[in-house]
């Protein structure tokens, strides 16, 4: 009852953020509008399906969404932190877990900032992307079955319903559910997590670094939600059963793992071959090449692989400071950050020369939107000098 408590709590997260709040300028913006969207909505699944899905619908272009696809890999990770929160009475198991919650985040942020880069300047990501695209055109995939929506979903909606739509209120319910989940799954943690059970653990789920992104990238892809299954190893993190340098390839099997979700989608919306459900599949691609580029250029050099560590640790002492702290730093790097980063960067005319590669008939339909706005705007400033003559 107790684990079910907690998806429910994950689940109601993300309705009452959606609630709340019912074209990226340029590459900045929308890279910053891909962190806030995703921690808005509080999963990299959704906001990634959603980009995928304003694709196909044409009112986004591929230029414009890549940067968006890039950031919603940061935004995911609030959940950890929040779950963090749960060990905030208990200063070591707290200093822990919120080490854990933090490493992929800071892995993330590293690599989104090298690949946005090389994207901008050498259309890598969607170069391997459309290559990609082009080998899967026509072809439809059903959507994957989700285990927990007959669990969680029916309690998701009754809650929300009872509730009558109120996005606080969603979110209170959750927050409450989620603390006495926590307090309840840590409790039955320490119950069976005796010593021959950890080195099981130890030795079976992260006996090594392959074992673990393996692992998390089956569990992750089988519930479609990295969100939940990064949570669940935070409180482990936190009891000092595994440490963050031996979490950070289970962590990265997570990346792996929620990009399937929006590339299922899109594989569908391209099932028929028309440009813009073929659009939606790059972009799609170039969030599955995104996090298998990442991991192959950051993890193996130990570095780069140990630079995410240092930070999250670093961090963890500063908020582990004061009580304050805490609230201020989530909201700050999460809320505050991106949102100010956005309204700032909306004017810049930045990239102007960035056009990503993409498929001959994909091309032509963005040529052809282009030619369609420029045809309007002469027709807007008639009709406005006819209006002033009148």
């Amino acid at each position: 009852m107790g684990t079910v408590r907690f998806f429910v709590a994950l689940d109601l997260l993300g309705e009452g953020f959606e609630l709340l709040g019912d074209d990226a300028a340029n590459p900045v913006t929308g890279f910053f509008t891909g962190i806030l969207a995703t921690t808005l909505v509080q999963s990299s699944s959704i906001s990634t399906s959603l980009t995928v899905a304003l694709v196909a619908a044409g009112q986004l272009s591929v230029a414009a969404a890549i940067p968006v696809m890039l950031g919603a890999n940061i935004g995911t990770s609030v959940t950890n932190s929040i779950v963090a929160l749960g060990h905030f009475n208990n200063k070591d198991e707290f200093k822990r877990a919120f080490t854990g919650a933090m490493v992929l985040d800071y892995f993330n942020i590293i690599a989104a900032i090298i690949f946005i880069i090389i994207e901008i300047y050498t259309r890598l990501l969607s170069w391997s992307a459309t290559g990609l695209t082009n080998a899967l055109v026509g072809v439809g995939v059903i959507e994957l079955f989700d285990p927990l929506d007959f669990i969680v979903d029916p309690i998701v909606n009754f809650i929300v319903g009872v509730n009558q739509d109120t996005g606080w209120i969603v979110l209170i319910v959750a927050f409450i559910l989620l603390y006495t989940a926590l307090r309840g799954l840590v409790k039955a943690l320490r119950a069976i997590l005796n010593d021959d059970l950890e080195e099981k653990v130890k030795k079976y789920l992260f006996g090594s670094w392959w074992q673990a992104m393996l692992f998390e990238l089956v569990i992750t892809v089988a519930v479609q939600s990295s969100s939940i299954t990064t949570s669940v190893i935070v409180p482990i993190i936190a009891l000092g059963v595994v440490v963050a340098m031996t979490s950070l390839p289970y962590f990265l099997g997570a990346n792996i793992g929620t990009s399937t979700t929006a590339l299922i989608a899109a594989m569908s919306l391209a099932a028929d071959g028309n440009p813009e459900g073929v659009a939606s599949l790059t972009v799609a691609w170039v969030h599955m090449v995104f996090d298998l580029y990442a991991i192959a250029l950051v993890y193996p050099i130990k570095y780069t692989r140990r630079l995410p560590v240092w930070l999250a640790e670093k961090s963890a002492d500063f908020v582990t400071a004061g009580r304050v702290s805490v609230i201020g730093y989530i909201a700050a790097l999460f809320y505050l950050l991106p949102f100010g980063a956005i309204w700032l960067t909306q004017d810049w005319q930045v990239a102007e020369f960035y056009e990503p590669v993409v498929l001959p008939e994909v091309e032509h339909l963005q040529q052809a939107s282009s030619d369609d706005a420029q045809t309007q705007k002469p027709d807007a400033s008639t009709n406005e000098t006819s209006s002033n003559s009148e």
